[in-house]
């Protein structure tokens, strides 16, 4: 039988991208034990933006820490803690974080691993998708 968990984001070991971007996941089917939404929590440092990217698939950005600029296919959006975005398949987007000092902490959340990139770059990395900050 499945038993529920609690995963708390301070003990899960970031995935460090690059200079200016980091991830942890939060929740995959291997956290869950069975087939489960993907959740991640991605941090912006103050002051950088993401180059964009375009998927196959839908994902949805939760902030919650910070203002960014969005771009959203053509629109600027203004987003801060409390925005819930919706990014259909195919449109472009990316984010500038509004504050040159202060992270820019959102959740981005995918229905399956195969169209998350750093998904699979932390699996090459580390042998897996999920760490805790316990684990070397």
């Amino acid at each position: 039988m499945i038993k529920g968990r609690v995963i708390n984001s301070w003990e899960v070991k970031p995935f460090i991208c690059d200079d200016t971007y980091s991830s942890k996941m939060l929740l995959d089917d291997i956290v869950a034990e069975t087939k489960a939404i993907h959740i991640n929590e991605g941090t912006l440092k103050g002051g950088c933006s993401t180059p964009g990217a375009v998927h196959s698939a839908n994902e949805i950005y939760y902030v919650i820490k910070g203002e960014a600029v969005l771009h959203l296919g053509d629109e600027l959006i203004d987003i801060k803690p409390g925005s819930l975005v919706f990014i259909p398949a195919g449109v472009f987007h990316s984010l500038d974080n509004k504050s040159k000092t202060e992270d820019f902490v959102l959740l981005t959340i995918w229905e399956d691993t195969k169209y998350n990139e750093v998904y699979h770059a932390r699996l090459k990395a580390w042998g897996k998708s999920f760490k805790t900050i316990y684990e070397n």
